[in-house]
């Protein structure tokens, strides 16, 4: 799997701990925004400890080949995380699938960033792994996500009811998938 991407103006990266305070900004900078569609966080979520340990855990995930996780950087900028990009449960044989995560810098959408870092990912992926399909599950209300993921080709196949816990209630969500030759 790849570690490094470079697309026309990203650069979309596996990192270690040294991004940790960078990570910090990024989330605490986007906190309104990403809270609507997260469950309930850790009171030690905002530290920089914290997200040390999150990079930790990610990269023993990539070890293992369970998941890949990446931070994307404008080329012009690259010490500002302006999205993230996590495939989820990579699964081999018989079902050679992962599950698909993003978000980006509320100030960096809607320039067409998320489509680029995105496209390149899913193209690594692909053409690394023996990965047959990619699933994506969004909340029914962010729309923003929904176009995201339809430009990207990927297909919606259903609505899950009460399927993740978000702030003590479970919410639906939509399911999406993309097929490797599709």
């Amino acid at each position: 799997m790849h570690k490094r991407i470079e697309t026309k103006r990203l650069l979309v990266l596996q990192r270690n701990e040294e991004i940790a305070d960078q990570l910090l900004t990024f989330y605490d900078e986007n906190r309104q925004e990403f809270e609507a569609y997260d469950p309930l966080l850790s009171d030690n979520f905002y530290t920089v400890e914290y997200q040390r340990a999150v990079i930790r855990y990610e990269q023993k995930e990539i070890a293992e080949g369970t998941s890949m996780h990446y931070y994307v950087y404008l080329r012009e900028d690259p010490d500002t995380i302006i999205g993230n990009i996590d495939f989820h449960r990579i699964r081999p044989n018989p079902f050679f699938s992962t599950i698909i995560s993003y978000r980006f810098h509320h100030a960096y959408q809607g320039k067409g960033y998320a489509t680029e870092a995105l496209q390149s990912a899913i193209s690594a992926m692909y053409e690394t792994t023996k990965l047959h399909r990619m699933e994506a599950r969004v909340a029914v209300d962010n729309e923003a996500s929904i176009r995201l993921l339809k430009r990207l080709g990927f297909v919606y196949e259903g609505r899950e009811y009460e399927s993740v816990l978000i702030h003590g209630a479970f919410k639906d969500h939509l399911r999406y998938s993309l097929l490797k030759n599709h």
